[in-house]
């Protein structure tokens, strides 16, 4: 298993050991700067080959974090970012994780995103059941990836990911109609070629969600709901649909 590389500042250290505590006790390795690099080894160097190694990046944001204006955290971020933008879309690489109440950086990982369009793990509200999911989070993916049904769904994963990273690199124009409360997928309409641009504002006319809906319910059957992915999300119902497609929109307007 590849280590997990760990993002913090200083001043957090002690929360920063009880993660590494818990993740040694569950056998997965970690790579943590005071840990790892030997005197008279450059640090920048010792930390681009540690962040390129990794299977995984922790980013531990925090108050302490927000307050300092200089830190060598910020240029990891900066490393980490340039490694994301050549990943896939939802790789589960990039993991962040809120230590305290805090604002994630707007660092921008390209196709109209930001790190705070990642989903993060709050264990400032519930360090117990995030430990708990974060360890999951790893040990399921690294399980998965070396078991036989890998090979089986892999292709419905991908184009699964690529149409969700439709709505989640959008602005808004052709699927999204706020007035109406759901989505309108504009370009993916049925019809003839002129009558593409109509509202596909129903289930009967959406061929995002009816792809998207097809997919989630073949991914379901192959078991991909047990392995609990971070980027998951069960778009079988129209409405479930309309949710993401929605909070997606709004909340990255700042309309929340």
């Amino acid at each position: 298993m590849k280590k997990v590389f760990i993002s913090y500042v200083r001043s957090n250290s002690e929360a920063v050991d009880r993660i590494c505590k818990e993740l040694k006790n569950n056998n997965i390795d970690y790579w943590l700067d005071r840990e790892r690099i030997k005197p008279g080894i450059l640090w920048k160097t010792a930390i681009k080959e540690a962040i390129n190694d990794g299977a995984y990046f922790l980013a531990c944001f925090s108050r302490e974090y927000e307050e300092k204006a200089d830190t060598h955290m910020n240029e990891e971020l900066i490393l980490a970012v340039d490694i994301l933008r050549r990943k896939h879309f939802n790789s589960g690489w990039f993991i962040p994780i809120k230590l305290s109440a805090c604002n994630i950086p707007p660092y921008d990982i390209g196709a109209g995103c930001t790190l705070q369009d990642i989903q993060y793990l709050e264990f400032h509200k519930d360090w117990d059941a995030e430990i708990r999911r974060l360890i999951d989070i790893i040990k399921r993916e690294e399980d998965f990836k070396q078991d036989a049904i890998y090979e089986k769904f892999f292709e419905k994963q991908y184009i699964y990911q690529g149409l969700k990273s439709l709505i989640e690199t959008g602005d808004g124009v052709g699927f999204h109609n706020a007035d109406q409360g759901h989505p309108v997928y504009l370009s993916g309409a049925t019809g003839k070629l002129h009558e593409m641009w109509e509202y596909a504002d129903s289930p009967e006319k959406n061929q995002l969600f009816q792809m998207l809906s097809k997919l989630t319910k073949e991914l379901k059957e192959l078991g991909i709901e047990e392995f609990r992915f971070i980027w998951w999300y069960d778009f079988s119902e129209w409405k479930d649909f309309c949710k993401f497609a929605v909070d997606f929109y709004n909340k990255k307007h700042g309309y929340t």
